[in-house]
């Protein structure tokens, strides 16, 4: 048996599979990001929301994750280091999240790939290996396409009285924090994307507003124009997306694509089944 991890910033999806194992058995815990955690506190986490949930450890040979912050080889080896000694020591590859996205909507197909959820990331992927990473630069400095962003963007025309007065009285409702709360929560509390994105639903329940509308289109323009669009030979290669923003703003992404000559052949929520029929073909 393998397990294989989805893990961003907000949650983690734990997946147990192998070709002779039967059903699947699936854990969901807290998000893990080894920029903002240490070992210890990740392997505290686990051990209190993973490992009294888990099938019987010994069967575990290998665990596959690919998560948030895990594209440098010191925050790829924090995570290695918390999650090895909760499985008898097994083999623990960790990757980053958009190698994660590649292997799950290419396979082995050469594309670009581009993940829309809590944050955001982009490459060009030759079907085995990434070859141009143009750097999503995070939450302040980037991230465009992301729920973070777009909740960056909310926050952003909200403290600035900038919101239209309808819109913004439906805002006060969805959230309690006013501009005080905001400002602390960016820049004083841990996971600042984490919360920007939590206000990323509101965009999504009145994305028929055009206000709202402008500002979804703005944060996929963003996307497109810095990243996308950087790649060599974007007009004619697959471009494919994972993540709950792309998916639930999809009318939105495939418009702005479209305007930029890009056919988007493949949006799906999550990198799960991708992932699994990549690893059953591969590594079993």
């Amino acid at each position: 048996m393998i397990a294989i991890v989805d893990s961003g910033s907000t949650k983690s999806n734990w997946l147990f599979t192998g070709k002779k194992t039967g059903a699947d058995f699936s854990i969901r815990t807290t998000g893990i990001n080894p920029f903002y955690q240490t070992a210890e506190e990740i392997q505290e986490a686990l051990q209190k929301e993973l490992v009294p949930n888990l099938p019987q450890a010994s069967l575990i040979t290998e665990v596959y994750f690919y998560g948030a912050g895990c594209e440098m080889p010191a925050q790829q080896a924090i995570v290695a280091k918390a999650i090895s000694p909760l499985f008898n020591n097994c083999i623990v590859h960790v990757d980053s999240d958009l190698i994660a996205a590649a292997r799950s909507v290419l396979a082995d197909e050469a594309g670009i790939c581009c993940i829309s959820g809590t944050g955001s990331n982009t490459c060009y992927y030759d079907g085995r290996k990434i070859v141009r990473n143009i750097n999503s630069l995070g939450l302040y400095m980037g991230d465009e396409g992301s729920g973070g962003f777009l909740g960056k963007l909310l926050a952003r025309d909200y403290i600035r009285e900038s919101m239209p007065a309808g819109i913004r009285a439906r805002f006060e409702v969805f959230t309690a924090d006013r501009k005080s709360d905001i400002m602390d929560k960016v820049y004083k509390k841990p996971f600042p994307n984490r919360y920007l994105a939590s206000l990323a639903p509101f965009a999504i329940l009145h994305k028929s507003e055009a206000y709202i509308n402008a500002l979804i289109e703005e944060n996929f323009r963003l996307l497109f124009d810095n990243c996308i669009c950087r790649y060599d030979h974007f007009e004619t290669l697959p471009v494919r997306f994972i993540g709950s923003i792309g998916l639930h703003l999809r009318e939105a992404l495939e418009k702005v694509a479209a305007d930029k000559k890009v056919t988007i052949d493949k949006i799906v929520a999550d990198p799960m089944q991708g992932l699994k029929e990549y690893h059953l073909k591969h590594t079993i």
